[in-house]
């Protein structure tokens, strides 16, 4: 149930067979944030899967209030999953993090200190600018990665370097405007966001962070599928209208 005090912050977390990571990325998270005296709630969107994820988030829940649990019946995927976070989420800044620990829960301060200061509107942990470090990806990927993000970069003319990732905060009203215009669905989303935003003249800032890959679990990212819908969808954006 929600509570008529409404946080600073609310972080979507979208989970999927999570068991081996999720007790440590919320325990670590909720601790760093009230460390940092910022009023949160955690909201864990769970895809129904095969393993305890949810078993151990509604454990968690028992000892971390800030916890919040919305569970899905069926598998439908990374972007309802986050259309039903961002609505249900109360908080004045509405953020996003990976449950696989790729993603250092101790940047969020620097992120929320650049919204109160009124430095931007959309603040991005990014892989890609200088002072950043990516840990323990393949050479490969890492390729493949800096490849997608200069074409994103060249056919979508953003001013940001890492569109992909989903570690991110923005002001509350960036999603009641973007949120009807959403078409894209899968790991696009994430750069579909930044470009209704970027869009619609909202200032977007990157902060360098180190990125670590996933050390337990697998990824449930369908490369070949997710590389046809990229492309796909990057170019249909670049010629589409938006409302002003």
């Amino acid at each position: 149930m929600k509570t008529n005090n409404k946080p600073k912050l609310s972080i979507i977390v979208p989970t999927f067979n999570e068991e081996e990571n999720i007790e440590k990325f919320l325990t670590d998270t909720n601790r760093v944030l009230k460390q940092n005296k910022t009023s949160h709630e955690l909201i864990v969107v769970d895809d129904i899967g095969k393993d305890d994820t949810r078993i151990i988030v509604k454990k968690l829940m028992k000892k971390i209030p800030e916890i919040k649990l919305i569970e899905k019946d069926t598998n439908t995927g990374l972007t309802p999953a986050m259309f039903d976070g961002y609505n249900y989420a109360s908080g004045e800044y509405l953020g996003a993090m990976d449950a696989d620990l790729c993603h250092d829960p101790k940047y969020l301060k620097e992120m929320v200190d650049i919204l109160d200061k009124d430095q931007a509107d959309f603040v991005i942990g990014s892989r890609y600018i200088k002072g950043s470090k990516y840990v323990g990806k393949p050479f490969l990927n890492k390729l493949a990665g800096k490849a997608g993000k200069f074409v994103i970069q060249f056919i979508l003319n953003l001013p940001c370097k890492d569109t992909s990732n989903n570690f991110r905060i923005f002001k509350r009203k960036i999603w009641s405007d973007i949120k009807g215009e959403l078409k894209s669905t899968g790991n696009i989303m994430f750069v579909e966001i930044i470009w209704l935003a970027h869009r619609k003249h909202y200032r977007i800032k990157e902060i360098p962070t180190t990125y670590i890959e996933r050390r337990f679990g697998k990824s449930k990212l369908k490369i070949a599928r997710e590389t046809f819908r990229f492309f796909k969808n990057i170019i249909k954006m670049r010629f589409r209208k938006i409302k002003a």
